[in-house]
């Protein structure tokens, strides 16, 4: 029996305790059926923040290398982490270094050469994907809005789901969003007296001293600033481009509703009158000194005539340690970019990675994945209607609360596997060729190195290490051409970036050197 730990975080701000909860679960049945030994588990319950940021994360990467064990069990990859970038970096460090391989629990598992690129393909072409996807499910969206009937997701404070048996059906139930009356007389309060002048934080200790907890907890100023902002409190909202009017019933008037943004905007006004955007570092993770091999940071500053300019600079080089020259931020991201356009331009490389992408296409969308979803669908669906029975059947109320957080539990993951399975179903509709790989490639080939997104896609996408000496650029890519990228030493870079004039093809096709920087380059 092989070892795994299973690894479970919030996804966005709309999720609780309940959310982990039920990743676990999900994550440990899975292990069970696969026949893997669970042997620790990591949960991180901040929802925001990067992955530096997050402490169970950053002790389970620390425990992979004592090989303890071989796999980490996900509830869907985008738990794992915050970006493409990230989980590109941490997945090929984890197999690489220490043999540990990154599973979902819901999503289909295939790595072969080619996913990445594969995957950059599907989020450039969303839009033409989405209107391939099944009528019917955008049919019975509507209806259910139509009704009233609940989609599922999780029901805001102040408002319950309540089940209505479908006469002549046994064991089927309308669901449908009902107004909370002890909860919803607590936001009438937070509305009704922040409209009035009272701050937050007033509003809050009054909630306090009337022992009033939310989710059992004391409540503090921000206890209430996603919830004063939704709009389904005023019997309106938005599912994806539907205008939902009958979900959920109004508790907010629409003009006090109103008059709190107003408010909020104000106060943002003059509580935050600097710029607080930050400029992105694109390469940040990827980017490292040519000279001692340190990982280079972000930098920045003013120069006597008070313009602002941003650079990359070696970390040992803060320290005096190297002796590294700085590297101009928007110049080198485009230098990078423009060397990834050169690769993708070559009609060899073309080739190659397009047979990849094919290979991995047909692993993905082969019928017993979609068996698989279909199976489990069809499972969960069974236990939510088991769940609704023993709901309506129950007495006491404390089994009631319990039965319903399992059955919202079941809400979601059917949502999960349902998009998982129409996502499937249109990737084997597109019937992909090399022809259609080509086309993509020419339309990135088009792109605007100047334009700031374009230039973040190909980064988080393609591009895997950057080495960076005062005279050459040394560029792994992501996109493996059939070959396997080993971890990159100090020596190799060294290595490559004296013969920066050559392709290292007896290496890896996918690893090129390249030099010309631009006049100018440095600081």
């Amino acid at each position: 029996m092989e070892n795994c730990v299973i690894y479970a975080r919030f996804s966005s701000h709309g999720q609780n305790e309940q959310s982990i909860e039920a990743q676990v679960r999900i994550c440990k049945k899975y292990a069970e059926n696969k026949g893997f030994d669970v042997v620790n588990l990591y949960t991180d319950k901040a929802k925001t923040g990067t992955n530096d940021a997050r402490p169970a994360f950053q002790k389970m990467i620390a425990d992979a290398k004592t090989g303890a064990f071989r796999y980490i069990i996900v509830y869907m990859f985008d738990r794992f982490a915050r970006n493409r970038r990230d989980s590109i970096m941490y997945k090929e460090m984890l197999k690489d270094k220490y043999g540990v391989k990154v599973i979902s629990a819901l999503e289909p598992i295939a790595e072969d050469e080619g996913g990445e690129f594969y995957e950059m393909f599907l989020e450039w072409n969303a839009e033409k994907y989405s209107k391939r996807l099944s009528k019917r499910v955008r049919d019975g969206l509507d209806i259910s809005i139509a009704n009233g009937t609940f989609c599922g997701g999780f029901i805001i404070y102040g408002y319950k789901l309540e089940l209505d048996p479908v006469p002549g059906k046994q064991g089927k139930f309308t669901k449908r969003i009902v107004v909370n009356e002890e909860e919803a007389k607590v936001m009438r309060y937070v509305f009704e007296q922040y409209d009035k002048g009272v701050s937050k934080k007033q509003i809050a200790a009054d909630l306090n001293a009337q022992g009033i907890r939310v989710k059992g907890k004391l409540i503090t100023h921000k206890t209430f600033d996603t919830y004063i902002k939704n709009t389904k409190y005023t019997g309106e909202f938005y599912f994806g481009n539907r205008l939902c009017t009958n979900m959920y019933p109004a508790i907010i008037d629409k003009e006090i509703f109103e008059r709190v943004q107003q408010r909020l905007t104000e106060n943002r006004y003059f509580l935050g009158g600097k710029e607080t955007a930050k400029k992105p570092y694109l390469l940040t993770g990827k980017l490292f000194c040519g000279h001692c091999g340190t990982e280079m940071v972000s930098g920045g500053g003013k120069s006597r005539t008070g313009k602002q300019y941003y650079y990359y600079e070696c970390k040992k080089k803060k320290k005096k340690l190297c002796d590294k020259r700085i590297e101009h931020k928007d110049e080198l991201e485009k230098y990078v970019v423009q060397k990834v356009i050169e690769f993708l331009s070559n009609e060899v490389n073309l080739k190659v990675i397009a047979q990849d992408v094919l290979k991995y296409f047909d692993s993905r969308t082969d019928e017993s994945e979609i068996k698989s979803i279909r199976k489990r669908i069809a499972d969960i669906q069974e236990e939510a209607d088991a769940a609704a029975n023993a709901f309506i059947e129950a007495k006491s109320p404390l089994l009631k609360q319990r039965i319903e957080k399992r059955m919202q539990e079941c809400e979601v993951l059917l949502a999960d596997l349902e998009k998982i399975k129409a996502r499937l179903i249109v990737e084997r509709g597109q019937k992909l060729t090399e022809q259609d790989i080509v086309s993509f490639v020419n339309m990135i080939l088009q792109g605007d190195v100047e334009d700031i997104e374009f230039r973040r896609r190909l980064i988080d996408n393609l591009v895997y290490k950057v080495y960076v000496s005062d005279d050459d650029t040394f560029i792994y890519f992501n996109i493996k051409c059939g070959n396997h990228i080993e971890e990159i030493t100090l020596e190799d870079t060294k290595a490559a970036l004296k013969e920066s004039h050559k392709v290292l093809t007896q290496r890896d096709p996918a690893c090129q050197s390249l030099t010309a920087k631009p006049s100018g380059f440095f600081l």
